[in-house]
């Protein structure tokens, strides 16, 4: 029988095999980097929608809001947590100029929201199968405002599934509601997706979700909501292996304009790094050191040397974060610590201080989900 312990770790080992061998064949089969495909036609049509009012919020005294040539990103700061909402943002040293990206008043209140009545069906790789035969659902929540607007779209991606068991590894789990909600009510519509979670090393994973060969892919059908504007923005969340659907979804369009990542090892794709952040535990053996990070993030050593910081962000918020057990409340701060106590839990337990709408904890669901609503309407 084998020992609980052993059961996360050896699982992770096999999940990053997994995604490695997927992220390697990408490489090949996927169109080259600097290459755009062009948005798929649908044949919907956002005609007669108006984009909603832009946000009111003040944005971060840094200034990084204009970044229309997507430079290199500016210099980084650390800090043990972020400051709470309308303080002076502190310098810290060794930092030079920049600023911890503290995060927009939240938006938990500024737009109420509504469970998708009718939610996308596409067309996706079945496991162990080539080709894009398999129907994957979706679900989420949209702005309940105006109902002639249309809104950028965020997408939300679980991670491995081992057993028919785990909850957190189904697209309607409590995380994927909590995040979707939360982007919904920030003038998204928010979906979270069901795709094929297992251990496929099939090369047609990514092209049918998101390649414009498929007609019906979910990026087709996506954005070809009504409600939808793809080209005000799109965002994505995923966690595990779910992090690389998410990151990769910028191989397929540069309409992807934020991306928001946790158990997560890094990929190569063409989303500059300056709109990718990374929150991992630092008890995720495989990802939670700040060499993995750093290379996740698209950070150097000399940028975010490993001093004890918990977190390195840069002037726009953009980097990586690490969450500590000392600063949890149930969580083991391991590669599951949003949704679990640990891997080898079955149970799904929330960390409160991820989901409380006052925490200020740097990982907090409200503060990343303003940057990345904040982050996609940067002009590009």
């Amino acid at each position: 029988m084998r020992a609980p312990a052993l059961v996360c770790p050896l699982h992770l080992v096999v999940a990053s095999l997994a995604l490695y061998t997927l992220h390697c064949s990408t490489e090949s089969s996927a169109p080259d980097a600097g290459a755009t495909e062009a948005p798929v036609d649908t044949g919907q049509s956002n005609a007669g929608r108006t984009a909603p009012p832009p946000e009111t919020r003040p944005t971060p005294a840094s200034g990084a809001m204009e970044d229309a040539d997507r430079a290199e990103p500016d210099a980084v700061q650390a800090s043990d947590a972020l400051p709470p909402e309308g303080s002076p943002q502190a310098e810290m040293p060794d930092a030079g100029d920049a600023t911890v990206d503290a995060g927009a008043p939240s938006a938990g209140d500024a737009t109420g929201t509504r469970r998708l009545a009718t939610p996308p069906v596409y067309t996706g790789n079945n496991p162990g199968s080539s080709g894009c035969g398999g129907s994957y659902a979706t679900l989420g929540f949209e702005p309940d405002t105006d109902p002639d607007a249309a809104y950028p779209l965020f997408l939300y991606f679980v991670g491995t599934t081992f057993s028919d068991s785990d909850l957190s590894a189904r697209h309607d789990s409590e995380a994927a509601m909590a995040v979707t909600e939360a982007m919904a009510r920030r003038g998204f519509v928010a979906l979270s997706v069901e795709y094929d979670n297992t251990l496929s090393f099939s090369p047609d994973k990514l092209g049918c979700m998101y390649g414009d060969a498929n007609p019906q892919s979910l990026l087709a059908v996506a954005c070809g909501l009504p409600q939808v504007d793809c080209d005000a923005g799109i965002a994505t969340w995923g966690h595990s292996q779910g992090a690389l659907m998410a990151h990769a979804a910028s191989q397929y369009d540069v309409r992807v304009r934020a991306v928001w990542t946790t158990g997560y090892s890094g990929g190569t794709f063409p989303l500059p790094p300056d709109r990718l952040r990374v929150v991992n535990g630092a008890g995720d053996f495989m990802n939670g050191s700040v060499d993995v990070l750093n290379r996740a993030a698209g950070l150097s050593a000399a940028e975010c040397p490993d001093d004890g910081r918990s977190e390195c962000l840069r002037q726009d918020g953009s980097g990586w974060i690490q969450v500590r057990q000392e600063d949890c409340v149930e969580s083991s701060a391991d590669h599951c610590w949003f949704d679990k106590r640990s891997c080898i839990d079955d149970v799904v337990v929330l960390e409160p201080n991820w989901t409380d709408p006052a925490s200020e904890k740097a990982f907090a669901l409200e503060l990343n989900a303003d940057w990345v609503a904040r982050t996609v309407r940067r002009a590009p």
